[in-house]
């Protein structure tokens, strides 16, 4: 449940709906939520943990903006994870893995909806790292992407950041189809620079 709570409250962050700034309260996240006030509290600990939320007045917590240098942080150690499992999963991926991977990036180039973009780039992204193996590599992968402000929002079809992310994730598609993993790594590494850029 906590987690559950701290998605939704991120994707509010990520759509818009809460800017940098804004206060919540427990009690009123207690109400909207329709729980006690124990499984809040998780959730806003699970996203002052990941730089979500800072503490404010009393019970409240106050949404952050993430600065330049967090985001250079993120992406630095997204880098280096993100690369490991790559790698791993390069010398066990299966027909099935690039059959699956190249099926979610069709449904990316086309996708409409922010919150079904989010989903599938992050399926695409685990598909790639998945045959890695190992497990604690993976929750990371996971708990850092998690992290990621990307305003899917901003990224229609048709658009020239839809175009280049495209372009990327077909490149790091056929690095990882030919079992190219030095080549697949340093298409990665473009990609995730591109989140500083934005």
């Amino acid at each position: 449940m906590p987690r559950t709570i701290a998605d939704h409250i991120r994707e509010d962050i990520r759509a818009g709906r809460l800017d940098a700034g804004a206060t919540l309260q427990q009690e009123a996240l207690a109400e909207r939520f329709d729980v006690s006030r124990q499984p809040i509290r998780l959730a806003i600990e699970s996203l002052r943990a990941s730089g979500w939320v800072e503490p404010g007045r009393g019970r409240s917590v106050r949404v952050v903006e993430m600065s330049d240098q967090a985001l250079r942080d993120l992406v630095e150690v997204r880098r280096l994870v993100e690369r490991q499992a790559l790698t791993l999963a390069i010398l066990r991926r299966t027909d099935r893995d690039v059959l699956e991977a190249t099926h979610l990036q069709e449904r990316i180039e086309i996708e409409t909806d922010p919150k079904a973009l989010e989903h599938l780039d992050s399926a695409f992204h685990s598909v790639l790292y998945r045959a890695a193996g190992n497990m604690r590599l993976l929750s990371l992968v996971d708990t850092l992407r998690r992290e990621d402000r990307r305003p899917y929002h901003e990224q229609p079809p048709a658009t020239a950041k839809r175009a280049v992310w495209s372009a990327q994730h077909r490149t790091l598609l056929d690095r990882y189809r030919a079992g190219d993993a030095e080549g697949a790594a340093a298409v990665l590494d473009a990609h995730l620079a591109q989140l500083i850029e934005r």
